[in-house]
């Protein structure tokens, strides 16, 4: 049997995750007025991920499923394998980062983004997550503004290239469905993570 180079087989994992998935993908929507939508301060977000990335000069991958809880400034991040098995947990506040994962040791710093990268291997830019998880950007004097369907489904911030490939609604408002982040950072190796929301309960 012919063996299929590290990196196809990481690309079609991702891609028979996405596509094999029961839940319908809507296409984008009409824009909604801005009161519509709301920023929430806490807020639970349940979904999937695959994540492709660059480690010792060779590509890897990772697909599961994650728990975003945020409560306030506090943000708790769970992820887990196809099969529910905890991968990592992490815990986010304005002065530290924690990662815990299963069979290791707690480790703390004060940047998520470099501490994800370090035990995981890949980056998890939480910082921006937090407004782009809800469908929002910010702005060019550092204020959120709302991310509408058809007008601003791709967008560059922070070293990452956001792309808005669907969305989903309420009976209130729309909010992502699905969102592939990509870093664009030079200096850093090629990441690309698609996030597939299922779940979005405000408290």
């Amino acid at each position: 049997m012919t063996r299929l180079p590290t990196w196809l087989f990481a690309l079609l994992t991702i891609t028979a995750m996405v596509g094999c998935s029961s839940l319908q993908t809507l296409p984008s929507l009409p824009s909604l007025p801005q009161t519509e939508r709301s920023f929430h301060d806490n807020i639970l977000i349940q979904g999937r991920f695959s994540v492709a990335y660059e480690q010792s000069n060779r590509p890897q991958s990772v697909q599961g499923r994650f728990q975003w809880q945020q409560q306030g400034q506090r943000i708790d991040i769970d992820l887990m394998s196809p099969l529910g098995q905890t991968m990592a947990k992490l815990a986010i506040t304005p002065n530290s980062a924690t990662i815990q994962q299963t069979g290791k040791e707690i480790k703390v710093a004060e940047n998520v983004a470099e501490l994800s990268e370090q035990t995981l291997g890949w980056s998890l830019p939480v910082a921006g997550m937090r407004d782009w998880l809800q469908g929002f950007k910010r702005g060019t004097a550092n204020q959120r503004q709302i991310a509408r369907p058809n007008e601003n489904d791709q967008f560059d911030t922070e070293g990452w290239h956001i792309n808005y490939v669907s969305w989903q609604k309420n009976s209130v408002s729309v909010f992502p469905k699905r969102i592939d982040l990509t870093r664009t950072s030079p200096q850093l190796h090629q990441l690309s993570l698609r996030i597939i929301i299922d779940q979005w309960e405000p408290k």
